[in-house]
């Protein structure tokens, strides 16, 4: 006799940017991997307490430090110069001097390690149109509408579909890394158990991908 699974349900907390760019377009393999977990996710820019959004996991950036939790390490992030292959007629900005010169969609993202990396004398300040949301940053983008500083993990699947373009191989290392935030008790159960062991896996998989498009970078390919 085939007894099936006890239904579980497993409550999700994260910024939406990091759950539509990165998290959601790799979540149907756990759900076939374990169809008996219902997953709710809760996407908000605020930060609060775990027991305040309800939720058992939370993906959070930042020092890993936050009162009452324990915090899984995930990865650090790194932020790249984008534009959509149409911008500018399809003549793309390579050099820092004309990527400073184009037009910029500002993020909350500062560009000033940028700069310096790029070796620009000085710093590329906001201006013209700033927009505070990374997911209408990204949307104006692969409209053509100009090019923007983002993360590397919002933008990676739309660069390998040919949706964006990397104008560039000078980054910089983005501050905050992500982590995997447990609420007290939370760790022990058993769907929280398998949600981690798999996004670890997912984690290992996208370290791999990154770093062979990094190793590219740094041996004088294209992006």
């Amino acid at each position: 006799v085939q007894v099936n699974p006890r239904r579980q349900e497993l409550t999700l907390a994260m910024v939406p940017s990091f759950g539509c760019h990165w998290l959601l377009p790799r979540l149907e393999r756990f759900r076939e991997k374990y169809p008996h977990i219902s997953l709710r996710i809760q996407a908000s820019l605020a930060i609060t307490s775990m027991q305040q959004e309800g939720a058992d996991l939370a993906i959070r950036m930042g020092k890993g430090d936050w009162e009452g939790t324990e915090s899984h390490y995930l990865f650090s992030d790194q932020l790249i110069v984008v534009a959509a292959p149409t911008y500018n007629g399809g003549v793309l900005p390579r050099t820092p001097s004309e990527i400073a010169k184009s037009n910029i969609i500002f993020s909350m993202e500062s560009w000033k390690a940028w700069c310096i990396n790029a070796g620009l004398e000085r710093e590329i300040v906001p201006g013209g149109l700033c927009i505070n949301d990374s997911n209408l940053v990204l949307e104006a983008v692969r409209l053509g509408k100009g090019i923007a500083l983002e993360r590397r993990s919002l933008v990676q699947d739309a660069l390998s579909r040919g949706e964006l373009v990397q104008l560039t191989s000078f980054t910089a290392p983005y501050p905050w890394p992500y982590w995997l935030v447990s609420s007290q008790g939370a760790e022990q159960k058993n769907e929280a158990i398998l949600f981690k062991a798999w996004l670890d896996e997912e984690v290992t998989a996208w370290r791999q991908q990154t770093g062979a498009v990094e190793e590219k970078c740094a041996r004088g390919g294209k992006p």
